[in-house]
Parts: C-alpha cells; structure tokens; sequence
C-alpha cells in the first residue's frame, strides 16, 4: 500500500485582518499537517497550491517553510507541489527556490513515481490561458500504475453551483485534455473539502489548512490516501486550528456600554479570532469600544463590522427629484470663474462639445493649436504695443 498526504491552500505569510497572530496560526496549521505526515509515516506529501499567500513572502515565512520541511526530509519523506494562483510569479517559482534545499519537488506533466503511483502536477491556470495551455500528461512506463493528477482550479463538480462559487471550468474538460487515463484528481483552490466522483474518477478537494475567510465554517483537515491494487481510500484528518466566534450586537437608542457587555458575557472569546457585527442605530458606543471589549475578554483577534444606521436600499425604487446634467452644472460653474476665451474653448474640446468639429478626435493636438494661436496673439499685442511706444 502506498499512501500519500495530501495538504492544500496553507497560505503561509496571510496576515489576515492585518494581524501578524494569524500569520503564525498560518504557520502552525502548516507545522501539524506535517507532522501528521510524519507520525503516519507516508511515503509522500502532495500539496496542491498556494503554500504562500503572496506571490513575494518574506524571507522569515520562507526560512520557517523550509525549517517546516526539514522534518519531512529527516524522516525520508518527499514533498511534492505545484504552484497556485496566489503565490505563482512570472518567473521562476519559489518551489524551485525551495527544490534548491533538498526540501521539496515540482510535480509536471511527466510522472513521478512514488512506489506504483504515477503523480502529475499543473500548476493554477489563468482564464485566458485556459484554452491554449497543453494538459497532455505524459504515459507511466507501466500500464499498472495508478495515475495521481493535482491541480489548483475552480473546477464543477465538486464545486456545487453558483450560489456558493463559480467554478472555472467544468471537470469533465480537464479529463479529456490531459491525452490518459488518470485514476485521480486532486485538487486545490476551494478551501472547503468536498468530493465527488466523474466517470469512475475520484475527484477531491482537501481544503485550506486554516480559515481564510468566516464563511469556512469547517473544521480545517488534510487527507489521508491510502492506495492499494488501484484503489485509492481517503480519511480526513482534522487539524487544531483558533477557533473563530461570529457574533451580532443590535443597538436600540440610548443603548450604551452595557448592552455591549451583555451581548459579550453569552460567549467564551478567550483565544478567538471573533466577527462583531454590529445593527440598528447609532449610539454613543463606537466601533472601537466594542473592539476593546471583545479583546478585553480575551479574544487573540478582532474584526468589527459597523452596519449600524444603514438603510436597505429598494432596488426597483426610483430616484426622487430631478437628475440635473452635469455639463450644466460645470457651465454654471464656470460662469462665476474669469476665465479667457481660449480657456473655455479647451474646455469645451476637453468635454467633447458636439458643435465643434471632430470634438472626440485629436483634442490633445487641437488644444496644442489653441494655445499656440493664444500665444501668438499674445505676442502680437505685445509686439504692437512696443512699436506705438518707439513711435
């Protein structure tokens, strides 16, 4: 049996709400995902895209990667990856720099054996590249093999439909254009894990490794594979990652701090990463109060969202009033300023009057020539002026 762990979207580097706490919980999700790797003692790590967040992590979040994995290499562990849309460059990729320490492997559209499975990578492609790019994998020597394919696309299924995601393209073209028969596809990008199977094919997300957004409500989890007689077995593992705490506070007048506090006292906050909406109206208690009460109460990082005072907007109401043109407004405007006719007729080309010629075509060279006639006037009554005086 040859079994392989799969890991994805670790984001490493993502400060997200500016806060360098999630950077490290980032990190530390990363840390245990390979530590798993190494207590179960696979035979490969797969990871699917975007190991950085940023396509220019520092050098500390590149230095803690490789110290990351280091422990792999020490237990004789190979790292396989692709690039994702977050951290791919124009150029050479920071998995090529990392391949340099003896730390990991790009996968690519030729196979690399792990016992008898084949494994191929194509790294995260962009919508106008989708159609020209050659997905053509090249054939394992042996006809036995079980053929792995990872990738980093928004692909459907197991994408559901558009009211969660739009997904790039559909599955199905994926499997055509790779030119084999692949038994798998695992894939990266949709930081929830969801499955499903196209044509006898298995085809998987494992999802993020640590919350990016507050709408992943799952727990965060890497897959195990276990691969055996060309058939693949999958386990979830679950990794310890902050909890996060969604809560709303509604606001009613004359509310002050103490409806804060008793909206918190309903929640255990200590170590949270906590979403504080907060609704109705306005009242003395600002944005900021509320954050310092969450952290107050023990919270590790705090967003807060203000929508008190807000009014839902009726999109099938229509304006009240009358809509004045904005020509009209300038032109008034301009009737308070003392300005020279050759400033008005630019401003006329500038705005493109319909009265005059060719008003959307070279303005910029029939500025130049108003403002070169301009000139010349100038100089001409200039010119006029000293002669009536030498007479």
């Amino acid at each position: 049996m040859t079994t392989l762990l799969h890991v994805s979207d670790t984001h490493l580097g993502n400060r997200q709400y500016g806060n360098e706490i999630r950077a490290d919980d980032m990190a530390a999700a990363f840390e245990q995902s390979i530590d798993i790797a190494v207590n179960e003692g696979v035979d490969a790590v797969i990871h699917t895209g975007d190991l950085f967040d940023s396509r220019m992590p520092s050098l500390p979040e590149v230095t803690r990667c490789v110290q990351t994995l280091r422990k792999l290499e020490e237990a004789n562990i190979p790292f396989y990856g692709i690039v994702g849309n977050h951290d791919r460059k124009m150029d050479e990729q920071w998995l090529d720099l990392i391949h340099e320490t003896g730390t990991a492997h790009r996968l690519s559209r030729t196979p690399t054996m792990v016992d008898d499975v084949a494994l191929y990578g194509i790294d995260a492609v962009t919508s106008p590249s989708w159609h020209s790019t050659d997905f053509t994998l090249e054939p394992p020597e042996a006809s036995d093999t079980f053929t792995l394919l990872c990738m980093h696309q928004l692909l459907t299924p197991p994408i559901p439909g558009p009211e969660d995601v739009i997904a790039d393209h559909p599955t199905t073209e994926v499997l055509e254009r790779v030119g084999i028969d692949i038994d798998a596809l695992a894939l990266g990008d949709y930081h929830k894990p969801v499955e499903t199977t196209i044509a006898g094919v298995p085809v998987w997300y494992a999802g993020s490794t640590e919350r990016c957004s507050i709408d992943e409500t799952e727990p965060r989890s890497v897959s195990l594979l276990e691969i055996q007689d060309g058939t693949l077995r999958r386990h979830r593992h679950e990794l310890d990652t902050r909890e996060f705490v969604s809560l709303s506070i509604e606001f009613s007048d004359g509310d002050v701090h103490g409806r804060v506090a008793s909206a918190l006292d309903q929640y255990d906050l200590d170590n949270t990463v906590t979403h504080t909406t907060l609704h109705g109206v306005r009242t003395a208690v600002t944005s900021s109060d509320v954050y310092s009460a969450v952290m107050d109460r023990g919270a590790a990082v705090c967003k807060v969202k203000d929508d008190r005072g807000r009014r839902e907007i009726e999109l099938n109401e229509k304006p009240n009033g009358s809509v004045r043109e904005p020509d009209a407004i300038i032109e008034e405007q301009l009737a308070d300023e003392e300005l020279s006719d050759t400033a008005l007729a630019i401003d006329e080309r500038v705005r493109g009057d319909p009265s005059l010629p060719n008003a959307k075509s070279d303005v910029a060279d029939e500025i130049e020539d108003d403002i070169e006639r301009a000139r010349a006037n100038a100089f001409a009554d200039t010119e006029q002026t000293e002669g009536s005086n030498e007479n």
